[in-house]
């Protein structure tokens, strides 16, 4: 029978590995939203880009030179998004590194395999925010106007 102590330890292990489950989860998603700000991002950037196409007045210039300014404003809150994620990505892994190799309360198969699904989202959210963000064939316009690379 197993003694008050060990179902302690028991029951705050579990509570650990349910936490850092569910801080991965966020990840995924913080992911998945930074993937979607992006992809909106781009959009508008080449619909700044499209619009002011050709020749402009000066008049155009200032509203495409706003619009690329306000793309340029809502990609740094973007990277600042990123920047956010990179800080918390370390210390989750070492948090989930420690469940793993806990000798006093070792995962269950049923978390380790959560854990990997978690892993797996994160790997396949990566990729596709990969394949989206600035610099990934994104922003095509850039080389027609060299402002849309401000933004």
């Amino acid at each position: 029978m197993a003694s008050l102590k060990q179902i302690k330890l028991e029951e705050k292990s579990l509570a650990a590995q349910q936490q850092v489950i569910r801080d991965l989860n966020a990840i995924v998603k913080d992911i998945e939203r930074s993937e979607k700000f992006i992809v909106a991002l781009n959009r508008d950037l080449q619909e700044v880009n499209t619009r002011f196409k050709g020749p402009r007045t000066t008049r155009d210039d200032v509203a495409y030179l706003t619009g690329l300014l306000e793309c340029a404003k809502r990609k740094l809150a973007w990277e600042k998004q990123i920047n956010s994620l990179q800080k918390r990505t370390p210390e989750l892994m070492e948090r989930m590194a420690a469940i793993l190799h806990d000798p006093k309360a070792p995962p269950t198969a049923e978390v380790r395999d959560e854990l990997l699904r978690s892993l797996q989202a994160i790997q396949a959210a990566m990729e596709r925010l990969q394949h989206a963000s600035p610099g990934s064939g994104g922003d095509e316009g850039s080389a027609q106007n060299p402002g849309a690379a401000a933004a």
